[in-house]
């Protein structure tokens, strides 16, 4: 964290020590001038990374340009690591993946189970408000939880089509290492790999198809690879992130500092960034439309099979929440409850 000192004019100073004369006090210090350093670990270009920067520009003209951030122009740490860069002090904030960080976040993991969220926005401030009131800090002993939010829902993208579980079998699906047992349970073939190998995986034939949430189309240039598009209600997962910050390096910043980056944080953040996303994944899907693409929907009947085949996704959680010593059950229906909530009101 860098600070710069305000340095007074000559006239600012003996108007102070004529005040101190006269026994009228000391006038206020001015605001000290603080850049914040963010770590990152996508391309400057990427949807998050300019939603990320124009947050920062929202706290920059809330403190009239004393409290700035800036995203690091390369990762310091590959993402499993972005959380203790910004643990120890090594970046001043981050934005983690939960769900690449095993055991930490049992709880907040929860807004990842499959038909839950029915986009960014809802989902993130579901997310935010839900665990706020019913975790608070307890996951993050260690930094300062700014925000957190959620990605769009997870669809399936695929270069064969698919609209029930039969079709699954034997395909073989990209996923994220937290959707092989899906993946598994579905009939398909899990092909764990980073989102950002997809592409030549298509290309080359190693997979079929792919889960990723609709700005992922667009953003790993995957529409002329995956011609089919199925819609799932609520989506089949959305991973959480989370803002945020060393402890040390708010527990330095002036009370005004604090409280702007409690302002824009929280649930105004979750849904500024939430929005954002989901501006996104409409993008992704105009360009498939565009590109003569078949979306369809996921008829509710098969809905049900799918539920039923990947139940023990969110059986599974519940016991993790219950060993924690949480009543899991309860969480998950206030979760859900949270989300028809804002679903109501976007």
């Amino acid at each position: 964290m860098k600070r710069q000192s305000g340095i007074l004019a000559a006239g600012l100073l003996a108007a102070t020590a004529t005040l101190a004369t006269l026994g009228l006090g000391q006038p206020a210090a001015a605001q000290e001038d603080v850049t914040l350093r963010m770590s990152t670990w996508l391309p400057a270009g990427h949807h998050l990374s300019q939603s990320l920067k124009a947050w920062a520009a929202n706290i920059a003209e809330a403190s009239n340009g004393t409290l700035k951030i800036e995203l690091d122009a390369a990762p310091l740490a590959k993402p499993p690591g972005q959380y203790d860069v910004v643990r120890d002090g090594i970046a001043d904030l981050g934005y983690p993946v939960l769900a690449y960080t095993p055991g930490r976040f049992t709880i907040m993991r929860g807004t990842e189970l499959p038909f839950l969220s029915p986009s960014a926005e809802v989902g993130s401030q579901a997310a935010w408000d839900w665990y706020e009131r019913n975790v608070g800090t307890k996951e993050f002993p260690d930094t300062t939880l700014i925000t957190a939010w959620v990605h769009g829902p997870g669809q399936l993208h695929t270069n064969k089509e698919v609209t029930k579980l039969e079709d699954l079998k034997g395909m073989k699906l990209r996923v994220g290492g937290g959707g092989v047992a899906m993946a598994e349970a579905l009939g398909a073939v899990p092909v764990a790999m980073s989102a950002t190998k997809a592409y030549e995986a298509l290309l080359r034939g190693t997979t079929d198809g792919t889960l990723f949430p609709w700005e992922a189309i667009s953003g790993f240039k995957l529409t002329e690879l995956v011609k089919y598009h199925l819609e799932i209600p609520g989506g089949l997962y959305a991973t959480p992130f989370a803002l945020v910050m060393n402890t040390d390096s708010f527990n330095e910043l002036s009370p005004e500092h604090q409280a702007i980056l409690r302002e824009y944080g929280g649930l105004a953040g979750a849904k500024f960034i939430g929005k954002r996303w989901d501006d996104a994944d409409a993008k992704g899907r105009a360009e498939a439309l565009a590109a003569g693409n078949i979306i369809q929907t996921l008829a509710p009947e098969e809905v049900e099979r799918w539920r039923d085949k990947i139940s023990f996704m969110t059986d599974d959680w519940i016991a993790k929440a219950d060993a924690e010593g949480w009543d899991g059950a309860a969480l998950l229906a206030d979760l859900r409850a949270t989300i028809e909530k804002y679903a109501a009101t976007n």
